[in-house]
């Protein structure tokens, strides 16, 4: 039995291909996403040992730390679910276009909504994103400020 690829179903296979690197750029987003999540959670451990240990050390700049990390937590998350979205998203869109060059059915507008609902959830993942990283970087900035007024001249 031969198999015999029509050049319509060779077409289908490079639409869909463009949705498919999306999906692996999402993959990586999402890699460094719940990368910083292990390193917020990791400090976060760091502070109810420190609780545990030696109390009288979480005075208000612990405290302060401690309520960014929450933040940077909540943030980092909604980021990983809005990227993890869009990839779902954009795989229906790869089944939508693999359908539509299969049967007669015209999905072209459901295509273009899928799409555009994927872009929208990747937008709202790259936000949420940037302001973890905005956050962090302005907590260090503090923790550098506050080292500072110790060094000796």
């Amino acid at each position: 039995m031969d198999i015999i690829v029509t050049p319509s179903a060779v077409e289908i296979i490079q639409l869909a291909l463009a949705p498919i690197f999306l999906i692996v750029g999402i993959g990586n987003l999402v890699n460094v996403a719940t990368g910083r999540v292990s390193r917020i959670i990791d400090r976060a451990r760091w502070y109810v040992n420190l609780a545990r240990e030696e109390p009288e050390r979480i005075n208000e700049k612990a405290i302060l730390e401690i309520q960014a990390l929450n933040k940077r937590m909540r943030l980092a998350n909604w980021s990983i679910n809005f990227l993890i979205a869009s990839a779902v998203v954009t795989c229906f869109n790869v089944l939508l276009v693999m359908v539509n060059g299969l049967i007669s059915a015209n999905l072209d507008i459901t295509i273009i909504i899928t799409f555009m609902m994927c872009m929208v959830l990747l937008t709202g993942g790259l936000i949420a994103f940037f302001l973890e990283v905005s956050l962090a970087t302005a907590t260090l900035k503090i923790r550098v400020v506050d080292i500072s007024q110790f060094k000796k001249d």
